[in-house]
Parts: C-alpha cells; sequence; structure tokens
C-alpha cells in the first residue's frame, strides 16, 4: 500500500511504499528469516529524508539492499527496514568518473562502465549486491575492493540534507567503511580508467567463469560468511576441521565452497547460525583462530 499518514506526530505526505510485518526472507539472498514490523521502499532521496522525519525518536533503523551479506534471525525485526535498491537508480559517466546511487545493483555498474570502454569496475559484475552495501562492507575480491576507486561518497544528513565525503587514507580496511555518523548512503563517484570495451567485455567473462566454477551460485546463499583471519583462508580452515558438506536440515557448508553456508530449501536462520557457531567452535578448537563474520545478523532470537 502507499504510505499516505504518517508514522509520527508530522503530517509529512510520503511517496514512497510502507508494508507491515513483511517476510525479510523474500528481501535476504539466504531466502531465511522472520518479519520486519515495518519495512519502506523510498520513492527517491528526497522522500527517503522526509519518511525518516517521520519516525519516533529511538526507533530502530535498518537500510537493506539486496540482502545479500544479510542474516534476520526467526524472531524478525521490531523495528523498520528501508528497502533501497530500486531496478531504476541513477547512473551517469563523468568522463573517467561512474557517478551511481546507492540503489543501484554492482553488477550493473560494471556493465555500464564496460560498455563505455572504463576499465576498474569489473569486479563489480561479481558482487549480488547493491552500490550502498558495497560501500559499507568494502565489497571486492583479492583482485579489488570498491574502496580502491571511490572519489566521493554522498549520504543523508539526519535532516535531510546531502554530504559529500571524499575518502581519505584508512576510511577504507577490511569489509569496512567509516560511514559518517548518522549519514546514509545515498550515492558514490567511481574513479575509472579507459580502456578498450573488448578487453574489459572478455575479462569480466572470464572473472564470471571462475566464480561460476568455484562458487555455489545455483543455491541460496549470503557470499562468503567468514572473513579470512591474517594470513590464513577461512573457507580451508574449515576444510580441514571436516565441516565442508555439513548439513542441517535445510542449511549446509557448501561442498562447493566451505565458506559459503546455503539454503537447500526450507533452512531457518536457527539452522544457518547453528552452523556459523558449530563451525567457529571446531575452527577455534582446531587451531586457536577466532573466525569473524563476514555477514550481518539483525533481529530477534
Amino acid at each position: 500500500m502507499k504510505m499516505t499518514e504518517p508514522i509520527g506526530q508530522s503530517a509529512t505526505v510520503l511517496r514512497g511504499v510502507l508494508r507491515l510485518n513483511e517476510p525479510m526472507a523474500k528481501h535476504v539472498s539466504w531466502r531465511a528469516g522472520g518479519a520486519a514490523a515495518r519495512a519502506y521502499t523510498p520513492a527517491d532521496h528526497e522522500d527517503l529524508a522526509s519518511f525518516l522525519g517521520t519516525l519516533p525518536e529511538g526507533e530502530p533503523v535498518c537500510f537493506v539492499g539486496l540482502g545479500s551479506n544479510l542474516l534476520v534471525r526467526d524472531g524478525g525485526y521490531r523495528g523498520t527496514v528501508v528497502l533501497m535498491h530500486r531496478s531504476h537508480g541513477e547512473m551517469r559517466m563523468e568522463g573517467n568518473l561512474v557517478y551511481a546511487q546507492a540503489s543501484v545493483a554492482c553488477p550493473k555498474v560494471a556493465r555500464f562502465a564496460a560498455t563505455r570502454g572504463l576499465e576498474g569496475a569489473e569486479f563489480l559484475a561479481g558482487i549480488p549486491g547493491t552500490v550502498g552495501g558495497a560501500l559499507a562492507m568494502n565489497a571486492g575480491t583479492p583482485d579489488g575492493w570498491i574502496g580502491d576507486f571511490v572519489s566521493a561518497v554522498y549520504f543523508l544528513h539526519p535532516d535531510g540534507t546531502l554530504g559529500e565525503f571524499k575518502p581519505g587514507n584508512g576510511a577504507f580496511g577490511y569489509r569496512a567503511f567509516a560511514v559518517p555518523v548518522g549519514g546514509v548512503l545515498v550515492g558514490a563517484r567511481l574513479q575509472l580508467h579507459r580502456r578498450p570495451h573488448a578487453e574489459i567485455q572478455k575479462e569480466m567473462k572470464q572473472r564470471l567463469k571462475l566464480k561460476k566454477a568455484t562458487q555455489p551460485l545455483a543455491l541460496a546463499s549470503a557470499g562468503c560468511v567468514w572473513k579470512n583471519p591474517a594470513g590464513e583462508v577461512a573457507g580451508r580452515l574449515i576444510e580441514k576441521v571436516g565441516l565442508k558438506g555439513k548439513r542441517l536440515s535445510g542449511a549446509e557448508i557448501s561442498a562447493k565452497h566451505a565458506n559459503f553456508i546455503v539454503n537447500r530449501g526450507g533452512a531457518s536462520a536457527v539452522d544457518i547460525t547453528a552452523l556459523m557457531d558449530m563451525t567457529r567452535e571446531r575452527v577455534q578448537g582446531h587451531f586457536g583462530i577466532t573466525l569473524e563474520p563476514e555477514i550481518r545478523v539483525m533481529g530477534e532470537g
């Protein structure tokens, strides 16, 4: 339903879509988890700012793109989820820069840049998330991270005004980005380089072919579950402790890539977290290494 009644005390008329008790399994790539008390899809940046202004003070808010790095517990989320992905988010070319709204899917940015002869964004073709999500966790591969190419980041201040942030050294880390406090990511400019389109296209195809050969892309998952510890590879550690292929109900530590937990059908968030707990304990017991999750967990148990 379209939201025209205020949630808070103001009489703001909103243009987005509000859903109550929205099943989050529809919005996360694991296809598991409970419902959000409220889920709002804003019409644009101005509508997002207006909507945030209607929320009661202290209301828990979570911003979700394509939900490809997120686990929602089975008890759901008692606050408000803002669904940021839009299939027609803005992209534009500015010389060797590409501006993309946070709502745009990463593969679209990769294709947009490639067709215009701009190199650097190829790795985004294999990231099943939005630009906003990629920025928030500095998504990437061993060949490159989005933070390596960011010229500027744009965000909404709590008062609804737009701000620009030019990241310096240390702003981006391993699976982390120091977002300005209170800011909501709404876009970024990527500094790219000229290269013939055919060469970029060939490289993108090779990357995707390797990804399909080594990762369980045919099954619902959230990508890599664990960060790689210093000097180690999380997937190899999980293999060495004998958990590759381990299954609990519909959840499985992938037999193709041990750093993936896949939903083979009917998996609950409890099943997934039980496999995560088992993995953490087994690796800690065998190697004395505490794995840190790459995925984010929200909601009630």
